[in-house]
């Protein structure tokens, strides 16, 4: 009996092993992984349709499926929707068979209706994806995402921690073009009127002149002067979505520029390129740290106008049509000399080549009421003809402007009367030293969830002093960017601008707001050992302290 012990249980095992074979041949295992936008632009609808526009890079979701299972999978087909904005939709045709082992790779670009353009509004929404195959058997799955308003726009898709560079960054500023409007009825019906009152009829796109072209330029930039165009807006918000975090700017389309008469430089580039475009031109905006200025290329040259001198910016007053020119030419020879060294920080849009590339505008509807606007601004236009005695130069003969090379700072006393750097009694070393006031108290490393933050010295009440950083950055603004969206991530959100250089270190002012307080600082870096060292110095009362400021500044060494 003991004998038939081993050749039993032998049979058992082996009745068990065919058993489960026989149970499993045939099960079907799917693996599904998916990488997804963290969010949809509207007036990049088209794009996002275009598995050729840039190269394919701007896709809604890309899915790996993998048949981890014994037996062929049949008529794959992977369809998608967003409940309320695109019904089921299929991706691509079905796959005839994916064999046990074998891998499927679905992209998918959405198509958008045109209307998507009328949502005004940013929306938490819900991408859904269906896996059919078998002839009946289905897996889904699904993602949210954020769904911007028409005017917001993301200027960049790529994840912090794969940022290295300044580019990175600013990686949507090829996208500029979508809010490039020259067929939009509005822009056209606006073109036609600078066309027929202020140049007398004439098209410059015709004669292919460089002279007959800067005219046009000057032209446009007249008609905003004497409608009284202004230049106001407001700085970009970091926001956080999904695994990016980026600048999002609430900005004016070209019509709204034109019937509002008003626009940040940002925008009164959009609306210079869409009308440069819709007069038969080639357009260019000119991207600089803080900064953004239109032009054209005419015969492989370019032209450039500043076109917020309608109202000084900062320029020193309401600038002539020459002046404009004039400054937007000496803007450009330092912007072709900064390319030349390799600045990377100095982009340029060339609105052709990338509608080329597939990166064209969205699609709006006429409107009489912002016609009837037009006709209101056209008739400033009488007797206000474009000055034509400006020379025409290009970049590479223009004089090289003046840098300021010092920040604007108040000259102010206050926070006590401390004006004089005698009363810096106390002094911080480290990658970077200074001294600051022996009241003030001291706190290395403040703030576990902020390891760039290396010490803050202050006033009592914590509102007022100075705060260290070390970041791990290659250049001063990609520090300044890094530190934006590491601070909105903890509810902090600052806004800044690149002031000039002062001894090697690059000089910021800006202002960081939470819970509707906010403060106002500069700030003043350099490269470290490494990455990128400086400090800022703020205050909710800026001016009260601005004295003190300026005598620790004076102390950075």
């Amino acid at each position: 009996m003991k004998k038939l012990i081993l050749p039993v249980s032998l049979g058992v095992l082996g009745l068990i092993a065919l058993g489960g074979y026989f149970f499993n041949f045939g099960k079907d295992n799917l693996d599904v992984k998916i990488s997804s936008a963290s969010y949809m632009m509207p007036s990049v609808y088209k794009v996002y349709a275009n598995p050729q526009a840039l190269n394919g890079e701007y896709y809604f979701f890309k899915m790996l499926l993998t048949n981890n299972g014994n037996t062929i999978m049949h008529d794959v087909k992977v369809s998608y929707r967003i409940p309320n904005i695109i019904d089921w939709t299929d991706c691509q045709d079905a796959v005839p068979a994916v064999y046990p082992g074998q891998h499927m790779v679905v992209v998918c670009y959405p198509h958008f209706k045109d209307d998507v353009v009328n949502r005004m509004t940013q929306s938490q929404e819900t991408g859904e994806i269906k896996i059919e195959y078998n002839g009946g058997k289905v897996k889904k799955e699904s993602f949210g995402f954020n769904m911007m308003g028409r005017n917001q726009f993301v200027y960049t898709d790529i994840p912090p921690d794969e940022v290295t560079s300044y580019p990175d960054m600013m990686h949507n500023t090829q996208l500029l073009p979508c809010l490039v409007t020259p067929e939009d009825p509005i822009v056209k019906y606006y073109t036609a009127q600078v066309q027929e009152k202020l140049m007398h009829g004439e098209a410059a796109s015709v004669s292919g002149k460089p002279e007959d072209a800067v005219k046009f330029l000057m032209g446009l930039y007249q008609a905003t002067l004497v409608s009284g165009m202004v230049y106001s807006g407001t700085e970009g918000i970091p926001q956080k979505l999904g695994d990016v975090s980026s600048t999002v700017q609430s900005a004016r389309l070209p019509r709204e520029v034109i019937t509002g008469n008003t626009g940040l430089c940002i925008e009164l580039s959009l609306m210079y390129a869409s009308v440069l475009k819709a007069a038969g031109l080639h357009p260019v905006i000119f991207l600089i740290p803080g900064h953004a200025y239109p032009g054209i290329l005419v015969n492989n040259l370019w032209y450039a106008i500043e076109a917020t001198g309608v109202n000084g910016a900062g320029l020193g007053g309401r600038l002539s049509a020459q002046d404009a020119y004039a400054l937007g030419m000496k803007n450009l020879q330092a912007f072709v000399q900064a390319r030349q060294q390799g600045d990377t920080r100095y982009l340029v849009i060339d609105v052709n080549d990338l509608e080329a590339k597939g990166v064209v505008p969205m699609e709006l509807s006429d409107d009489d009421f912002l016609r009837k606007k037009i006709d209101d601004i056209a008739a400033t236009f009488s007797g206000n003809g474009a000055a034509t005695s400006a020379p025409v130069r290009t970049a590479e003969n223009t004089e090289r402007p003046a840098a300021r090379t010092t920040p604007r700072r108040s000259n102010n006393g206050g926070g006590g009367g401390n004006n004089n750097a005698s009363n810096l009694g106390n002094s911080f070393s480290g990658a970077i030293s200074f001294s600051y006031p022996g009241e003030w108290g001291r706190l290395d490393y403040p703030s576990a969830q902020l390891n760039i933050l290396v010490a803050q010295v202050g006033t009592s009440d914590k509102q007022t002093g100075v705060s260290v950083w070390n970041v791990p950055a290659s250049t001063p603004d990609q520090a300044l960017y890094i530190m934006r969206t590491r601070l909105a991530a903890l509810g902090l959100y600052i806004a800044y601008q690149r002031t000039g250089i002062s001894n090697g270190y690059s000089m910021y002012q800006g202002t960081t707001t939470s819970n509707g307080v906010q403060r106002r600082w500069e700030g003043v870096f350099r490269n470290g050992g490494n990455g990128v060292v400086g400090v800022t110095l703020g205050s909710p009362d800026f001016s009260g302290y601005a004295g003190i400021f300026n005598s620790i500044i004076s102390t950075i060494r």
